[in-house]
């Protein structure tokens, strides 16, 4: 039987100028100031990104930033183009007992995940993450994808944004070197590329979490950040 439908989320626009912005920034506790600005220079210098679009991360309100996955530093990259907004990544449990990776889990209030796909607890914080008005990020395809390899999407986005409405933001990273470890990955010299697409209409759906629902909108999310690839984007 359908679940009740949830009612979409209304959207907040992204900041506009540069008072916006600061205005926006300056709600962050200082920590995250300090390492938010740390990691910008860390991906401006070290992994000489390009952010080839704007942010189209809403200022407040529940959200689900989506994107491929092609480096253990992805998070670093979404962050480092947005600037004005904390989002909890939910990322893979082994990530967070690492040094680096264990500080950035606990300073974003990140989600760790078992790699075993059955972890029903961190479903459950993700979703009262958002019905709290909080901005939780995942990648689709559940793990790194190797240079060439075909990883199909997970339905968990879908599910997760069905079930409570949030709007879904597709990010698109591209000009990452593939690495076999965590390690390795972040401290290879990338040279990405991110792209930020408009929330993914959803609508149609009406918070029908069926199984061929699910599946049709996880097909829709995973071609919105496809299509922003550099060979379907403009530059």
């Amino acid at each position: 039987m359908p679940a009740k439908s949830p009612e979409t989320t209304a959207l907040t626009l992204p900041p506009r100028t540069r008072d916006e912005y600061m205005a926006l920034r300056r709600r962050y506790p200082w920590k995250l100031r300090i390492a938010d600005s740390f990691n910008r220079f860390v991906c401006r210098l070290w992994y000489r990104i390009r952010i080839a679009t704007p942010c189209t991360i809403p200022p407040s309100g529940p959200a689900i930033i989506t994107a491929n996955h092609t480096c253990s530093a992805d998070p670093m990259m979404i962050y480092a183009g947005c600037g004005y907004r904390q989002i909890a990544f939910m990322i893979a449990q082994e990530f967070a007992n690492i040094p680096i990776g264990g500080w950035f889990v606990r300073l974003t209030d990140c989600i760790p995940v078992r790699r075993d796909g059955r972890d029903a607890s961190a479903t459950r914080e993700a979703m009262r993450r958002l019905r709290d008005g909080k901005a939780i990020s995942i990648f689709i395809q559940g793990r790194i994808a190797k240079p060439d390899e075909e990883v199909a999407p997970k339905e968990g986005v879908a599910l997760l944004a069905l079930r409570t409405g949030a709007p879904v933001i597709p990010v698109h990273i591209s000009g990452n070197k593939y690495r076999d470890s965590i390690f390795a990955g972040l401290i290879a010299r990338h040279r990405p590329i991110v792209r930020y697409g408009p929330p993914v209409d959803l609508s149609d759906f009406g918070g029908n979490t069926d199984g061929e629902n699910v599946s049709a909108a996880t097909q829709r999310i995973w071609q919105a950040i496809q299509s922003l690839a550099p060979s379907n984007a403009q530059p």
